[in-house]
């Protein structure tokens, strides 16, 4: 699970890629993430409480903090850029 904080971050997209030729991976965009790039390629959810501040329309799945602390304690690593 990957938590995106910034709109470009080339490294955190580099290791995206990277891990998604392992196997699935999961981004959660917050912040000033919810304006950030992502691959198709990987499974993408936008805070929706974030994009509804910056009044951005997404074509991710929103979700809320619950949910989000949900992925953070399924998931067997979290990685937060």
């Amino acid at each position: 699970m990957h938590i995106i904080r910034k709109r470009d971050d080339a490294f955190a997209a580099a290791v995206i890629a990277e891990q998604r030729r392992k196997g699935p991976v999961g981004v959660v965009l917050v912040q000033d993430g919810i304006l950030a790039d992502v691959s198709p390629s990987v499974d993408v959810y936008v805070n929706g409480e974030d994009a509804a501040a910056r009044g951005v329309d997404t074509p991710y799945r929103r979700v809320g903090y619950e949910e989000i602390a949900r992925f953070v304690a399924d998931a067997s690593s979290v990685m937060v850029w």
